[in-house]
């Protein structure tokens, strides 16, 4: 595939006073969007002549996606696009639903505190990235959902945890809405989710969690599978 400046791309000119940050974020639209997709090479010259900035600035970027896992640095071979394998999308969301079950009971027991006031309002900043149609805030705003259930859970080894497992659940999200782009899927089974933590029913809540991550997991996996056959 050749980056090149198109009309509408992901991958078009930005300033030269623009941050690392904004170059991060024209990358990861270009990764939703498909524009660089999983195992394509990805050459620093290419990106700095697309996005109209400097090589290190480029390469800043391309380190803190690697480190995100969106990006993989190959020995002797250069950077490409992450391409989880579908074991490694169903181990992650394995982890998830352990752990994430768990975080969503501690928050249920204390719905009125902090932790679900900070859930309540991360939903209403996910709903509003879908209606607004941008892939980036939606990605971005999906993610920090999942931080609030975790951190405002107060669970001090899953708050612990976090940081570790952060950036493979970025990659199943982010692979996820690359595969189906259905945003009212997404915002339905997130208000499920909220709803069933917020009525402190345990037997809901496993259940949607398992649903949630489980079985999305499963889906995006066959959705894969059945494009490369």
């Amino acid at each position: 595939m050749t980056i090149g400046r198109t009309s509408g791309s992901a991958l078009a000119p930005v300033s030269n006073a623009t941050r690392r940050e904004v170059v991060v974020a024209a990358i990861r639209r270009a990764l939703l969007s498909g524009e660089l997709a999983p195992g394509q090479r990805v050459r620093e010259s290419a990106l700095a002549d697309s996005l109209g900035v400097s090589r290190p600035t480029i390469r800043e970027a391309i380190h803190q996606l690697i480190h995100e896992g969106s990006l993989v640095q190959e020995p002797y071979k250069g950077v490409r696009v992450a391409t989880p394998s579908p074991q490694d999308l169903l181990d992650v969301a394995a982890v998830r639903v352990s752990l994430e079950t768990v975080a969503a009971l501690h928050l249920a027991e204390h719905r009125d505190g902090e932790g679900m006031k900070r859930l309540r309002q991360a939903l209403r900043e996910h709903l509003d990235a879908l209606e607004g149609d941008d892939p980036l805030q939606s990605d971005i705003t999906h993610l920090e959902l999942h931080r609030a259930l975790w951190e405002g859970s107060e669970n001090q080894m899953l708050v612990r945890i976090w940081p570790l497992v952060e950036s493979q659940i970025r990659m199943a999200i982010s692979t996820d809405q690359a595969a189906r782009a259905d945003p009212e899927r997404d915002a339905e089974m997130h208000q499920r989710l909220v709803d069933a933590i917020d009525s402190g029913d345990g037997e809901w809540i496993a259940a949607e969690v398992k649903e949630h991550i489980g079985r999305s997991a499963d889906e995006v996996v066959k959705l894969i599978g059945r494009r490369e056959d």
